[in-house]
């Protein structure tokens, strides 16, 4: 089953992930070597199988504007 999840730590040889508002931990090892925290991941078969780039880039840029409008900055687009 396929599932999503946002990587909120790293814990050790542990990868903490928030999965539907439950903490999961994922072998590090075995994790894509790039992850880093708040990234989506896709989780397969109890696996983080690779990183949501598309989504993982849309909450970056979500947050990005919410910053700049909390600092009044005006947002280049």
């Amino acid at each position: 089953m396929k599932q999503t999840g946002i990587v909120d730590r790293f814990e050790g040889d542990f990868v903490v992930v928030e999965i539907n508002g439950t903490m999961v931990n994922f072998p590090r090892a075995e994790a894509p070597a790039m992850l880093g925290e708040g990234m989506v991941v896709i989780v397969r078969d109890g696996r983080i199988v690779e990183v949501d780039q598309i989504e993982t880039q849309r909450i970056e840029d979500d947050m990005r504007r919410r910053f700049e409008r909390i600092l009044g900055k005006q947002i280049d687009e």
